[in-house]
């Protein structure tokens, strides 16, 4: 029972990071640039940690070559998440940036659950996770204001995008979501094949930072920028420690997925993160605008967490 609250936690922790890189985001000037420093940190931190720990740092070439491709992709999913959901902000808002991946992330978990994809556990789905699911989904609706009047933020900019790009970024919106699903999965049997989930953890940060490098060289992002970020003073600290959230995100994933499968660690860690989001909008946490959570927000988070309770206790 205690490892339920583990997911939940982890959803609480990346809803302070998404709120955390918006701000780093607004300092520095660059979706890439905010999204490779949150990188470049965790991956400081699960070096530090695999060092003190007595953990291997690099995998030997005779593993490589036994294990499947897909199993190093776990952290450039990560990077095109994390990186897409600050591209997301501008173009679609933000209620459609949050809703439309955490529909991907419910989608792609019972795939994966379903038909065992990525060596995980086989959860196959049965009437009372369709109910649940159903649930958890009029949940996410009412809890994120789909029937509340449109995002303000898409009508201040002034910039609307046309209705072909805008529909694409919103079809990347729930692949995004369903990424992050694929990276969990993916992570959880590279944490259980190497016996070490902070080793799976400092590989896919390992190629999540390479990865947001290469993208920040080709962009050209400004270092410089940094220095705006500076100058805010220690008030700000919280955004130079954000991507240590991001590494303990991975590192749980990599050492629950075996234990209750991906689906769960999905979908307890979605509920974590609506409810931590709604806090912080509420009490305009991390220098987030205020935003009073509304009736609505709350029945769909009672809704939402009827739904997980379903999934994972009723079986008929």
């Amino acid at each position: 029972m205690l490892l339920l609250l583990f997911p939940i936690a982890m959803g609480a922790g990346l809803a302070m990071q998404t709120a955390v890189n918006a701000r780093l985001r607004g300092f520095v000037s660059s979706p890439y640039l905010s999204s490779g420093f949150s990188f470049l940190m965790a991956w400081l931190f699960l070096l530090i940690l695999s060092l003190v720990t007595h953990q291997a740092l690099i995998i030997q070439p005779a593993f490589i070559a036994s294990h499947p491709v897909w199993l190093w992709l776990g952290g450039l999913f990560g990077a095109i998440a994390l990186t897409g959901n600050v591209v997301l902000f501008q173009k679609i808002g933000s209620l459609q940036t949050t809703v439309l991946p955490i529909m991907g992330q419910i989608i792609m978990s019972v795939l994966i659950d379903q038909f065992g994809l990525f060596k995980s556990p086989n959860a196959p789905l049965t009437l009372a996770k369709i109910l649940g699911l159903l649930l958890i989904i009029g949940g996410v609706i009412l809890s994120l204001g789909l029937f509340e009047p449109r995002d303000p933020l898409l009508k201040t900019n002034g910039r609307q995008p046309k209705q072909g790009s805008r529909l694409f970024y919103q079809v990347f919106a729930v692949i995004a979501g369903m990424l992050m699903a694929m990276q969990t999965a993916i992570n959880g049997f590279l944490g259980a094949t190497l016996h070490s989930p902070i080793h799976a953890a400092f590989i896919s940060f390992t190629l999540g930072v390479l990865c947001l490098v290469l993208v920040n060289l080709i962009t050209r992002a400004r270092l410089a920028n940094f220095s705006v970020a500076f100058k805010q003073g220690p008030r700000y600290w919280w955004v130079w420690i954000v991507g240590i959230i991001g590494a303990l995100y991975v590192l749980c994933s990599s050492w629950l997925v075996p234990l209750i499968g991906t689906g769960q660690v999905v979908v307890l860690a979605l509920f974590g993160q609506l409810v931590f989001s709604a806090l912080v909008e509420h009490f305009g946490l991390f220098g987030s605008q205020t935003t009073p959570i509304s009736r609505s927000k709350i029945v769909g988070l009672i809704i939402m967490f009827v739904g997980v309770l379903v999934v994972k206790f009723i079986t008929f």
